[in-house]
């Protein structure tokens, strides 16, 4: 029970550490030539996600605070 709730509360906080620092970076860098390529991101996340995210941001962000959440829970001994 004690790895669920660690695995539960770090993917929420990971999500949203990732998606802030991701989408700073993303709005610092970003130019309108790359309009194009961000259209094509959208419609690839929303394919893979069978239409429930459309911002691949949101998506890398899912996928990496996943990852993260499951290392962390890894490292947590059972009770």
């Amino acid at each position: 029970m004690k790895k669920y709730i660690i695995f539960t509360i770090s993917l929420v906080c990971f999500y949203f550490i990732l998606n802030l620092i991701i989408g700073s970076i993303v709005n610092m860098a970003f130019q309108t030539e790359w309009l194009d390529a961000w259209s094509r991101g959208q419609q690839l996340t929303s394919s893979v996600t069978l239409g429930m995210l459309t911002n691949p941001i949101d998506f890398i962000s899912l996928i990496g605070s996943f990852i993260i959440s499951i290392v962390i829970t890894a490292r947590v001994k059972a009770a």
